[in-house]
């Protein structure tokens, strides 16, 4: 799933991996940040100021959010992703990924958190017949 597309809010970036979870038999989820790359039409909606991009810690946020409803079984595959260094306009932090990584861990550390804490009834129901 990307998060951070045109027009989309916080709350739906968390909805939209609860539908995919909840509504779908999967064993596996990658999470990306959109990337934003030269020779595109969203880099001139970007100069021309109709596109935000997320900040670093706008995207942890979102990722600690998302991990907390993804039950347990199933597997977070990736929570960041790569764009080519010579392409990217967008999300430089992204570039450092361990900075990206560790900041989402200190979140979730923070919040006393873990992968599936407030996934809903359903979702561990689903957990108990796999």
């Amino acid at each position: 799933m990307i998060n951070g597309l045109p027009g989309e809010t916080h709350e739906m970036m968390v909805e939209n991996v609860r539908r995919c979870v909840t509504d779908n038999d999967i064993q596996g989820i990658k999470l990306h940040l959109l990337h934003l790359m030269t020779n595109t039409r969203m880099q001139r909606d970007y100069h021309e100021g109709r596109l935000q991009l997320m900040s670093q810690d706008e995207y942890v946020r979102v990722i600690c959010d998302q991990m907390e409803i993804i039950p347990k079984h199933i597997v977070i595959h990736r929570i960041t992703g790569d764009a080519p260094r010579d392409m990217l306009i967008g999300l430089m932090w992204s570039l450092n990924k361990w900075e990206a990584l560790n900041s989402i861990e200190m979140e979730m550390r923070r919040r006393g958190s873990v992968q599936g804490c407030k996934a809903v009834k359903q979702e561990f129901e689903n957990e108990k017949t796999t």
